[in-house]
């Protein structure tokens, strides 16, 4: 029997509508003195007592009453109204919901191309929420339908099945064989994997179709095991699994934004992250900087931490990558954020004096705390000048409230001052889950180098949707780190198709040296160690070494990869294309031509020259990108928007960058 059976709305008027139809009754019937059981028919009897009067009360239900309307018996006439319709209201809405929900089952046996949802937590609650909001069928799994989860997501039009999602029958219930895609968050790492593989045997009988199956890790350890495991692939021709852990999701989300994917030179001065509070989401940040954004041989990530645990607060990095000091210099200070306590402004203000950042990253557990302290090191920053310096702030369930405050500190220049990231309802969204831009270039990198090495006997050497979760990881980060590569070269990945460039032997040879270099520190982080002789097993690779110390046949397959750079990108529906950077003080009258195909026009300017500032904002609107410089101390009201038309900031290059742009001849 469902709990669910009338809405909070329909109590306002049931609730009262009873009580005074029992009042009503058991006031007949004590008063009545010609009457002794609603039932019997009798009249002439004493008066009824309380608990006879009640007893006859209820009986009305049965619609048994025949009571006039008149002076002595017209409560009795009322009550024989209101007692049998309120009995009558709840049986068709019992009937109706069980319709209703029948309904759905049935619909569910025939939906197509929909996502299923395994449990409702608040992750799986999340998620259909975050589907339902953009309009996509979705089928719930879950042990309870009585839970006001439950209920919620059947408001909503979805069809909620209650049993075990384990079990192949409710998969099939759910139209496993006809979804699109599976998102499994049961609260259990291993339950979750358990009911993925199980669903993959299912989909092992359907031909010609795949389900992209999405299991949930909570478990960090757990989540960092499958990926490194390189001896069997966990999906099938007809299965493809996609592991998704928040903290990793949240991470990624904040390094793929325009100020961690930027041109980074050789001659760079050493970049720079600060953390405020630093659990595994801030971890996840580091260790994902050092192997991706800022993998460029000599030159080493930095952050700076402040955490109320100092130097142990490591232990989260740790277990995301043992060796993060290896690949990181890592600074810690002891810091404890609260709401009243600004203490910790001091060790922060030396941070910042000793060493500018690039981005400030503010992970503390408690979003009021977090936000709070986002605004305090937003004060602190504009304070010495730094205001184009962003800060990124994980909030879990206030994102709205984040996303409030960051337009109250967004300039008309500078927009993104204050970033909050980390919301559930951003990570659960189905552009967040279901994002194919990713995996579409790591499988466009593997087909490609499949067709170069089709007899290679790798444990590589197969199918994408057969290919072991270890190697799906290493071809995701490749395809993770084609842009900060192709930055390095004057290069962009665009997010459309266009002309193939071709690429010249000295771009090719550093686009080579600079793949091989992240691919040293990625196994270098998950414990592998240099040998002579190659052993998966014992994690040792006869390759972990210096781009200088490699053999030639291995540097000419780094180079020929590096030549089938445009290839993978159109495979991936992409295109690159070449910088063309004029620096706006130079602009001659202003005029810009307009580059051929395959060329993208970047102006760099100081926004402080009014004739700069409009020379930009004219290259502009023919299609170029803008990187702006601000020194510290510049004042942020000379960058007042001149133009209707929303600038488009690619990124905002620092004294130092702008000296090493100019020097290297990057320029056009």
């Amino acid at each position: 029997m469902p709990t669910n059976l009338f809405k909070i709305s329909d109590w306002i008027y049931i609730v009262p509508l009873a009580l005074i139809g029992f009042a009503l009754g058991v006031y007949g019937f004590m008063g009545c003195t010609d009457c002794s059981a609603v039932t019997s028919g009798v009249r002439g009897a004493a008066p009824t007592g309380f608990v006879a009067a009640a007893t006859h009360t209820l009986s009305l239900v049965k619609a048994v009453g025949n009571f006039p309307l008149d002076r002595v018996h017209w409560p009795l006439f009322v009550a024989q109204i209101i007692m049998p319709a309120l009995a009558f209201v709840s049986v068709f809405k019992l009937v109706l919901q069980n319709i209703r929900r029948d309904a759905r089952v049935l619909f569910a046996r025939r939906l197509k191309n929909h996502t299923i949802v395994c449990g409702l937590g608040d992750t799986g609650r999340q998620i259909v929420e975050s589907f339902r909001d953009q309009h996509m069928p979705v089928v719930v799994i879950a042990l309870n339908v009585s839970t006001p989860d439950a209920t919620a997501c059947e408001r909503r039009g979805v069809a909620v099945l209650e049993g075990d999602a384990g079990q192949a029958s409710m998969l099939k219930l759910a139209g496993l064989k006809r979804a699109a895609s599976l998102v499994i968050a049961c609260g259990s790492d291993g339950t979750n994997l358990e009911i993925g593989m199980r669903a993959r045997d299912v989909l092992a009988q359907v031909r010609g179709r795949s389900v992209k199956i999405l299991p949930e890790l909570r478990s960090d350890w757990l989540y960092d095991l499958v990926k490194a495991q390189n001896t069997g692939a966990i999906g099938s021709d007809q299965a493809e699994f996609q592991l998704f852990n928040l903290n990793a999701n949240a991470a990624r989300h904040v390094l793929r934004s325009r100020f961690f994917l930027r041109a980074v030179p050789e001659a760079m001065p050493q970049p720079h992250i600060l953390f405020a509070g630093f659990g595994r989401v801030a971890a996840e940040i580091l260790v994902r900087a050092a192997r991706c954004n800022f993998a460029i041989p000599g030159q080493k990530v930095s952050a700076t931490v402040l955490d109320e645990k100092g130097a142990a607060s490591i232990a989260a990095a740790q277990e995301a990558c043992a060796d993060i000091s290896q690949i990181a210099d890592i600074e810690f200070q002891p810091c404890e954020f609260t709401a009243d306590d600004s203490s910790w402004q001091a060790a922060a203000i030396a941070a910042l004096q000793k060493r500018p950042p690039l981005a400030v990253v503010i992970a503390v557990q408690q979003d009021d705390i977090a936000l709070n302290t986002a605004m305090r090191f937003r004060k602190l920053l504009d304070g010495l000048g730094f205001f184009a310096t962003p800060i990124f702030v994980r909030v879990r369930e206030q994102h709205r409230l984040g996303a409030f405050l960051s337009q109250l500190e967004a300039q008309s220049l500078f927009r993104e001052r204050l970033v909050p990231f980390g919301g559930l309802a951003l990570l659960t969204s189905p552009a967040a889950l279901l994002d194919q831009s990713l995996d579409s270039l790591a499988r466009a990198a593997h087909d490609v180098w499949l067709r170069s090495n089709a007899h290679s006997e790798s444990s590589a050497a197969m199918p994408w949707e057969k290919l072991a979760e270890f190697h799906k990881q290493s071809n995701r980060g490749l395809a993770d780190y084609i842009p900060v590569r192709l930055g390095c070269c004057g290069l962009r990945l665009v997010n459309e198709p266009g002309p193939l460039v071709t690429l010249d032997s000295a771009q090719v040879e550093k686009l080579a040296a600079l793949e091989h270099w992240r691919w040293y520190l990625e196994l270098y982080s998950m414990g592998w160690r240099h040998a002579e002789s190659r052993d998966d097993f014992l994690k040792l690779h006869n390759r972990l070494v210096d781009w200088a110390d490699l053999p030639k046949g291995t540097k000419d397959y780094n180079r020929e990869m590096a030549r089938l750079l445009p290839q993978i990108a159109a495979a991936a529906g992409m295109c690159i294309r070449r910088d063309h950077i004029l620096f706006a003080d130079a602009m001659g009258g202003g005029t810009v031509v307009v580059p051929e195909p395959g060329i993208q026009l970047v102006i760099a300017f100081d926004p402080r020259d009014p004739q700069a500032f409009l020379r930009a904002l004219a290259a502009q609107r023919l299609g170029a990108k803008i990187w702006a410089r601000l020194e510290a101390g510049a004042s942020p009201r000379l960058f007042r928007q001149q133009s209707g038309d929303p600038l488009e900031i690619e990124t905002f290059l620092c004294e130092e960058e702008w000296t090493v742009l100019r020097a290297q001849g990057v320029a056009a």
